[in-house]
């Protein structure tokens, strides 16, 4: 069973296939056994039987520079300087550093090593600009009660090293914090660096920032080892130039983002790359934050932002409560990720590319959004609730494994908007996109794709081409709603398609080379649906979910010839390519008539247009009236209202088309259940995991499921 508890059983061709979807788990079927997210097809893309599917070679958005050898350092000899606190004494043994009262000044480059506890004291960096000065924390306390316990005013670089199995502290001043320079307002960290920082060793540090930032420097930020467990009024870690972590473990609360970088002046700078490590991070804002671009190749990332999906943001969702966000270009190559944020889990301002890692995500937003085009080429990613799953101005999703919940649009190229399908505000306003409307697309070649969403499962603003891997895309939607959206007819030329349950949506275009058969007829959640040739299945499928309609393709299915479709055991004679594949019923004709006509040719609903659309009105004009008419009341429109959907070009007729069509009322259309009217996910229906994010059966204060593994604690001091 994966985590979402779905297991669905296919059989093509004589062969079995397991893929993951939105059902109850199944003891297997076709002689597979139960378990993972089930075994493919090789021809169809990806193995996600052996666990996470492998991973493909992914060109880093950023190529940190190798680890030093004076970075990689945590040895010391007898060479070093030994200075002792004790209380208020402090004690120096060796050359470079001074005592004045409570405060020890390095002047000098150095290896320095601290032990004992410093009451109300100050550690001074005021070192030569071409100085690298290396600071050993030796078992070490220090509180600062007005100012920065540890501040590098001036030097090349400083180096902070932790000797194996110490614990030590550096605590700020809280409330009664002085800034050093006021015009600057600097430090403003507990651990603060005007130069070059590098963070190793093998012991534990515990930072208290009452005031500020945790760790912060003016230059680039370097860790390679270490536990540092920070606390932070502002942000855990930044380093303003860049970020490079190639070891150690983080467990950051903080009051604004976790890891930040921000240098927003210089294009060349502002990076992130996390190479390994591990991170438990809890903050009020973004948890991980890249001015330009985020590379992560490895390490276990345990995450929540924002108070989590659940949470309301104060400020109405005007500020930034992300998971990992970069405003340049965002890749992935491996690692393990648990998210559960207000916004995005992922989010990139540029491009996106996973290639590997597994993912499991939680969101009160998108579960992976790029402004630019989102790649998924590996790794295996199960969002459990979303606003909308999948979202770039192009996805394209060439292997891996994807399992998505969304109340909203399962997978979305450019449709952004603040509004959900019940025409209820959005949390975080309408998305930005980086394509022209002609360039947006959802491609899907390879991998596995299962989806159950609240408005469309497949939605593009431009086209939709489907040429390999499987796909399972069902709707619990309004009448126009589909499984596959997009600006005239999808291309379909390779793959295994399942989809349907209040809407489908159009037969295929006539560059499609493969076709579909198509039963509207209600199946009951559980049934097995089988589709036969001569008696031969060519797939078996377990629906999660009562359907009003269904539609599969597979490379088998021939357009012309004939086919049952059997339900629980009970058959019914189909002709692929016809029989029509319509949005959901109940609005304007309820479909595509006769649908794709035998021979390959794109089929067109007699009238033309789409199913469930009033005449004359295109989606993108149906998307604003909807957004519109979801603020009335009762559906009774304001003298405001109407005058701005005259403003969209609507007439009287059609604004009453609208008004009248199952869904813009807060309806459900027939077939697919009665949706209460306080949004609660229906009686008769299996709740997802978690429950959808707007309503339903979420718990209130967006706790992490009691099914789930929750993050944990940083190891505890001295371990790795």
């Amino acid at each position: 069973m994966n985590r979402m508890g779905l297991t669905t059983c296919w059989k093509i061709g004589g062969q079995a296939l397991a893929a993951a979807v939105l059902t109850a788990a199944l003891a297997g079927c076709g002689g597979q056994a139960a378990g993972g997210t089930g075994q493919t097809d090789p021809a169809a893309g990806g193995d996600p039987a052996a666990g996470a599917p492998a991973s493909v070679e992914v060109t880093p958005a950023v190529t940190a520079p190798p680890l030093a050898a004076e970075d990689a350092e945590t040895g010391w000899d007898e060479t070093a300087t030994q200075v002792r606190f004790d209380g208020a004494a402090i004690s120096v043994n060796g050359a470079g550093a001074s005592a004045d009262g409570r405060v020890l000044t390095v002047s000098a480059g150095g290896v320095y090593v601290l032990s004992g506890t410093l009451a109300d004291g100050q550690v001074l960096i005021a070192a030569a600009e071409a100085d690298t000065v290396r600071l050993v924390l030796d078992g070490v306390q220090i509180e600062n009660k007005t100012g920065a316990p540890l501040y590098a005013a001036s030097a090349d670089k400083l180096i902070v090293t932790l000797a194996a199995g110490t614990e030590n502290t550096l605590t700020d001043g809280g409330a009664q914090f002085v800034y050093a320079d006021a015009a600057a307002e600097e430090p403003d960290a507990a651990l603060f660096s005007q130069c070059d920082l590098t963070l190793n060793g093998e012991g534990t540090l515990t930072v208290n920032a009452g005031f500020g930032n945790g760790i912060g420097t003016k230059d680039d930020l370097v860790a390679a080892g270490g536990v540092f467990v920070v606390r932070a009024a502002r942000h855990g870690l930044r380093g303003r130039d860049s970020v490079a972590v190639h070891g150690g473990s983080f467990q950051i609360t903080a009051g604004g983002d976790g890891i930040q970088t921000n240098n927003d002046e210089d294009a060349a700078k502002g990076w992130m790359a996390l190479l390994g490590g591990r991170f438990v991070i809890e903050a009020a804002y973004d948890a991980v934050q890249a001015e330009t671009a985020l590379h992560i190749a490895d390490g276990q990332f345990e995450i929540a932002a924002g108070g989590g999906h659940g949470a309301e943001p104060a400020d109405g969702g005007s500020d930034s409560y992300k998971g990992i966000k970069a405003g340049g270009d965002l890749t992935v190559a491996g690692g393990t990720f648990q998210i559960d944020s207000a916004d995005d889990c992922l989010h990139t301002n540029g491009s996106a590319v996973i290639g590997g890692g597994t993912f499991l995500l939680r969101t009160g937003d998108d579960g992976v959004h790029a402004d630019g085009g989102l790649t998924v080429g590996g790794g295996q990613i199960e969002v459990g609730a979303s606003y909308e799953g999948l979202e770039g101005a192009t996805v394209d999703i060439t292997g891996g494994t994807v399992t998505l919940e969304a109340s909203d649009d399962g997978i979305n190229a450019a449709g952004g908007s603040s509004r959900g399908t019940d025409g209820a505000a959005g949390r975080f306003g309408r998305d930005v996109f980086g394509a022209d409307g002609g360039a947006y697309a959802i491609r899907i070649s390879g991998g596995a794709v299962t989806l159950h969403a609240g408005g469309d499962g497949l939605d593009s603003n431009g086209t939709i081409h489907i040429s390999g891997g499987q796909l399972v895309s069902i709707v619990d939607s309004t009448a126009d709603n589909s499984a596959l959206d997009c600006e005239g007819a999808p291309t379909v030329t390779g793959g295994t398609l399942v989809y349907g349950g209040t809407g489908t949506g159009a037969g295929f275009g006539g560059d499609s080379t493969q076709s579909y058969v198509y039963l509207a007829a209600p199946i009951p959640a559980g049934a097995a649906v089988e589709v036969l040739k001569d008696g031969t299945a060519l797939l078996t499928h377990r629906t999660a979910y009562a359907l009003a309609m269904l539609a599969v393709s597979t490379p088998e299915i021939v357009s012309g010839e004939d086919y049952e479709i059997a339900v629980d055991g009970t058959k019914t004679a189909v002709t692929a390519g016809s029989g029509g594949t319509g949005f959901g019923p109940g609005g304007g004709g309820g479909g595509f008539g006769a649908g794709r006509p035998p021979g390959g040719e794109g089929g067109e609903r007699p009238g033309g247009g789409f199913g469930g659309l009033p005449e004359g009105m295109d989606r993108e004009t149906l998307r604003q009236a909807r957004e519109i008419i979801g603020e009335a009341q009762d559906g009774t429109l304001t003298d405001e209202q109407r005058a701005q959907l005259y403003e969209l070009g609507l007439t009287d007729e059609q604004i009453d088309q609208l008004l009248a069509m199952p869904g813009m009322g807060g309806g459900f259309p027939d077939g697919g259940g009665d949706r209460p009217a306080d949004g609660a996910w229906p009686s008769d229906r299996p709740a997802p995991d978690g429950g959808r994010p707007s309503g339903g059966n979420r718990p209130a204060d967006g706790a992490w499921p009691s099914d789930r593994p929750t993050p944990t604690p940083a190891p505890a001091a001295g371990t790795a």
